[in-house]
């Protein structure tokens, strides 16, 4: 993916919440959860059930001191003190007003939330326990309707006031799925990103050469058939490093090392954007000159064996001077990309047996 398509995406993602810590989010939650409680104070208290006033009074006291366990990041702990006050809110609310009004709404709401909690937070409870949250919740609700089925409400409201009620809550409770399922999704896409992210990294690393820096053959193979497909006339440059094996023998194989790796940093630092480079095998380097017909090849070619020739390589206070043969082919010389590497490679050997150090391109 290029820089500028990285940014763009974080931008993005930035943008739309998932940047959003996770300090942001459950204080929206805690502040939001005492609002309601806030005003259900005064919900209760037009109806006249002022037991449930005091409830919600204490509801909404505990819901403002959660932040501390907020500042904390104590997450799970203010979610299990959440679950248990909505539990009991549910069913005193039911005994008191009956099930019309529609307070155990909240625990469809909460249900959800662990399994958000245990996807997202590193310290989440197991999935497990998640289960068994959500099995309580459903224990909860059913027994909140049983109890509205053989207890009749002490509270008789009326009918439109449960209603209105009613409609508060639904929005309550959807606005919390509302709230956790938006960063859940945005929290899918982003692990998504990262993923993928981390899988293009695996792929750049599986297609270079670890010792050189350069391209594999693996990647060399992709990118000569992208070639082809093109339709474009493009070169093929195969260089070889003359009496590499004498190098290696006088110096050692880590001078060898870094002779292959100041070469290969000098063939990059010469060719262009839309030309690529590998480590063909041993001490020979392909090069792939994208759009460039034979005669370009061979001027790129040549500039690469001028420069290595003119390079002193120093190596354990070693001086090292080397030299290049290279072999150049055009696409539209041969008929299969083996048999344009093929010409290229025997016109480097040509070169090899004519005195090294020189391009043959014909």
């Amino acid at each position: 993916m290029k820089n500028t398509e990285t940014k763009q995406l974080f931008s993005k993602i930035f943008v739309d919440g998932t940047a959003v810590t996770n300090r942001i989010k459950y204080t929206i939650l805690q502040w939001a959860a005492a609002t309601v409680h806030f005003l259900l104070i005064f919900i209760f208290a037009s109806v006249g059930v002022y037991s449930m006033v005091v409830f919600n009074i204490a509801s909404t006291i505990c819901y403002i001191l959660c932040g501390i366990l907020v500042k904390k990041e104590r997450y799970i702990l203010f979610y299990y003190i959440a679950f248990v006050e909505i539990c009991l809110h549910s069913y005193i609310a039911t005994i008191l007003v009956g099930w019309a009004p529609g307070f155990p709404l909240y625990i469809i709401g909460i249900m959800p939330v662990i399994f958000y909690m245990h996807f997202s937070l590193d310290e989440s409870a197991g999935l497990h326990e998640s289960l068994l949250i959500g099995l309580c919740c459903l224990l909860t609700f059913v027994v909140c309707k049983i109890i509205s089925y053989r207890i009749e409400p002490i509270y008789i409201i009326s009918e439109r006031a449960a209603t209105y009620i009613y409609i508060f809550n639904t929005f309550c409770t959807f606005g919390l799925l509302l709230f956790f399922s938006l960063f859940f999704l945005r929290e899918i896409q982003f692990s998504r990103y990262v993923l993928e992210e981390q899988n293009a990294k695996l792929d750049k690393i599986a297609g270079i050469d670890a010792l050189t820096g350069l391209y594999n053959r693996r990647s060399m193979d992709k990118l000569l058939n992208n070639a082809v497909n093109s339709g474009k006339t493009f070169s093929v440059i195969m260089c070889d490093i003359d009496d590499f094996k004498k190098i290696n023998d006088a110096y050692g194989h880590n001078s060898g090392d870094e002779v292959l790796r100041r070469i290969s940093e000098a063939v990059m630092s010469i060719l262009r954007d839309n030309d690529f480079v590998c480590r063909w095998g041993g001490e020979e380097i392909l090069i792939l000159a994208g759009a460039t017909p034979l005669n370009g090849a061979a001027l790129v070619a040549e500039r690469i064996r001028t420069h290595i020739e003119e390079m002193e390589i120093m190596c354990d206070d070693c001086c090292i001077r080397c030299t290049i043969t290279a072999g150049a082919a055009e696409s539209t010389e041969a008929g299969s990309i083996d048999e344009i590497i093929g010409l290229a490679d025997e016109r480097l050997y040509c070169g090899k047996k004519s005195g090294k150090n020189k391009v043959v391109s014909e």
